[in-house]
């Protein structure tokens, strides 16, 4: 019980002193918080000026290729804080060195997104400075961009002159083709000659036979004979004509099958193209998502909170100095 009734002496001894102190408390908390407002308002007004780029692409995500960006985000970011893009900046603005200001920027987590901003003083000159760098960046882009479509573009003229060497060897085979059908027609015609002649032959060899029933003479024994002789040449060569038709008509399917190889190599070649040409449509400029702007505010000073601290800093050095001078005016 002692114990803490000494407590709540002490305790109250400690709110005596702070009230008979209360005027010098009150009155460091007003000295600082009047500093504090002054140095705010004294001190220049910094702005924030902001810009957002998205990168762009060279190639579209497909199944089998990821999405091919112009530059990666993470490699920009490094060659913007490397200040890569700042001798460039201050010479086309003619700014010195010291007069500089420090360029933050930052990439949101899986996007195409790069966030550049700056704080400064002078906020015109720092709009021009991210200004300027927008340009360079898009104009790096732009330079990597035309060297993809033209590396694009170069692959489908060749593939075009791989399409126009195809069409002309399907023409040759064509041409090869053309003479292999006369000649199929040619012996054709000779065959039908031929079946005639067989045709007289066998009719001969019929009439000749029915005539040696009757009357066997040498003369007519030869001419059987030698009929005979003859319809047998021409089945040979009939036969012989037959198989070199069934030649000819094989080169042609080969040749035929040749030129399906080609067209199908042509319509490859086509596909190819379109596919290519879909790549170009599908490539995409670095933008300007948010240009340069200034924010309606400023972001320093920030007399509030400065104010706060300075007045809650006050408080504290206030009851230091209340019991300070107490224990003094006691112990002197």
């Amino acid at each position: 019980m002692n114990d803490e009734f000494e407590e709540e002496i002490n305790l109250m001894d400690y709110v005596k002193v702070l009230l008979k102190r209360k005027w010098l408390v009150i009155a460091c908390f007003v000295f600082f918080v009047l500093v504090a407002g002054v140095i705010s308002f004294m001190m220049p007004k910094v702005y924030k000026i902001e810009t957002v780029l998205e990168v762009g692409r060279i190639q579209k995500e497909t199944e089998n290729d990821p999405e091919q960006l112009v530059e990666s985000p993470t490699q920009l970011l490094g060659k913007i804080e490397g200040d890569v893009y700042g001798i460039r900046i201050r010479q086309n603005l003619n700014i010195s060195e010291q007069k500089y200001p420090k360029i933050k920027a930052e990439n949101p987590k899986d996007t195409n997104i790069l966030v550049i901003s700056i704080e400064s003083a002078d906020a015109e000159q720092a709009k021009q400075i991210l200004m300027e760098k927008n340009s360079l960046i898009i104009a790096d882009h732009e330079k990597i961009i035309e060297t993809k479509k033209e590396l694009l573009g170069k692959e489908i003229e060749s593939i075009e002159e791989k399409i126009v060497t195809t069409q002309e060897d399907i023409k040759i085979t064509l041409d090869k083709i053309t003479p292999l059908e006369n000649d199929i027609l040619r012996i054709e015609a000779k065959i039908m000659i031929l079946e005639e002649e067989k045709e007289n032959l066998e009719d001969k060899i019929s009439a000749l036979q029915e005539q040696l029933v009757f009357e066997q003479t040498p003369g007519t024994q030869f001419a059987l004979f030698d009929a005979k002789e003859r319809l047998a040449d021409k089945k040979q060569e009939t036969e012989d004509l037959y198989l070199r038709i069934n030649s000819l008509r094989s080169g042609i399917e080969e040749y035929n099958s040749e030129m399906n190889s080609l067209e199908r190599a042509i319509t490859d070649y086509n596909s190819q193209i379109n596919s290519l040409r879909a790549g170009i449509e599908e490539i995409r400029l670095t933008e300007i998502v948010k240009k340069s702007t200034i924010s309606e505010r400023p972001v320093e000073p920030r007399p509030v909170l400065y104010m706060t601290i300075a007045g809650i800093l006050g408080i504290f050095i206030g009851i230091f100095w209340a019991f300070g001078k107490e224990w003094w005016e006691k112990n002197k």
